[in-house]
């Protein structure tokens, strides 16, 4: 990111244009920002991420961007990166990359069990997807890993709101005015026993503690990201395959989303601080330094012939994914309390309690949030 901005101070010196970058680490990010905006010093440019975008816009802290950007340009995004910045039909945040969730596979594990993988591209129900795990737990291995080590509320609703969305169900009110009767759901209680049979019946760890079993060989499944590929690739090579997520309906979702870049409402200039927010999206200046650097999925079409691995699989299985079954997270102001209770609700059925008390208890929080702000969607 220093490198990005001192290109870009240096392709802006005439028009007398900088940009000064400040760090810091995502955990403290949001509450530096509130700090910043109560003080009205905010940078004229922020990242934010996806998620959290419906919240700054309702706390007034963000202007739309959509006139910095031509409509061929625009096009160019991906839908996913378009929608998750998208809040009443206003386009407030772009970034420079998205994200994918697959299941991994390694390929010996699932032969020495008899499990055959789906064809390219196409993910198992989620009876399939049990079968295989009972396969694999009869012939001594350790089917899947889901990752429920992990201390933070969002993995939880990012990994697993696919389960949810497969099934038909919402985990809030397409108005953004309700969770109860909709993340409570008799349907959404159902897709959840499902999920919760993976743990009943010993086919993933409650409490793991080697944050990468798939990866250490102990595992033959990982319910996983894009950010694990290129270690996944270097410890198994030719044996690494991927799949979309199981679904438990006719539809194949995935997740999706990540940071973005949103103009502040109080830019002292607007037109300047964009030429910044073009820099950092623009396929060449960008994408290609920040996804060379971290390895998440390119935002703009326009910028894959830049990768040219994900021509291949499994590379090629996110962009698929990107382009035709990713869901951004809901877009509400009330979401880091959504993502909150949702979690909660996860980490207790998966320890056994009733998925539809699980459920109750978290809309019930949830709703109490939004009727104190008013519903606002």
């Amino acid at each position: 990111m220093r490198a990005m901005a001192a290109a870009f101070n240096e392709a802006h010196a005439a028009q007398n244009v900088a940009a000064q970058i400040t760090f810091f680490p995502d955990f403290q990010y949001t509450e530096k920002v509130s700090i910043a905006a109560a003080a009205r010093d905010l940078p004229d440019v922020l990242a934010l991420d996806g998620p959290t975008v419906a919240q700054f816009v309702e706390a007034g802290l963000l202007r739309p961007i959509a006139g910095w950007f031509s409509a061929e340009e625009l096009a160019d995004f991906a839908p996913t990166i378009r929608a998750q910045g998208t809040l009443a039909g206003e386009l407030y945040a772009l970034g420079a990359f998205d994200s994918a969730m697959v299941l991994y596979y390694d390929r010996e594990k699932l032969a020495h069990a008899g499990v055959e993988p789906p064809a390219a591209g196409r993910g198992w129900t989620w009876d399939e997807f049990l079968a295989a795990c009972a396969r694999l737990k009869a012939a001594g291995l350790d089917p899947v890993s889901l990752h429920m080590d992990e201390s933070g509320d969002e993995w939880y609703t990012y990994a697993f709101s696919p389960v949810i969305w497969s099934a038909g169900g919402r985990l809030i009110s397409e108005d953004g005015r309700h969770v109860e009767g909709v993340l409570n759901s008799p349907e959404n209680a159902a897709a959840l026993r499902r999920w919760q049979e993976t743990f009943a019946r010993d086919f993933a760890a409650r409490a793991p503690i080697d944050p990468n079993p798939f990866g250490h060989g102990q595992t033959a499944l990982d319910w996983s990201g894009h950010w694990m590929v290129r270690s996944h690739l270097e410890a198994k090579g030719d044996r690494l395959g991927a799949m979309p997520l199981p679904s438990l309906g006719t539809q194949t979702v995935a997740a999706c989303g990540s940071w973005c870049w949103g103009l502040a409402q109080t830019a002292r200039d607007p037109d300047r601080a964009a030429l910044w927010l073009r820099w950092v999206t623009d396929p060449v200046h960008g994408i290609q330094p920040i996804v060379a650097a971290n390895g998440a999925v390119p935002a703009r079409a326009s910028a894959y012939p830049l990768f040219p691995e994900y021509a291949e699989p499994p590379f090629r299985l996110f962009r698929e994914l990107q382009e035709t079954a990713g869901r951004p997270r809901p877009r509400t102001p009330v979401y880091p309390t959504l993502t909150q209770h949702f979690a909660a609700a996860l980490r207790d059925a998966a320890r056994g309690a009733d998925p539809q008390e699980c459920l109750d208890r978290a809309a019930a929080q949830v709703q109490r949030r939004l009727d104190r702000q008013g519903g606002t969607p």
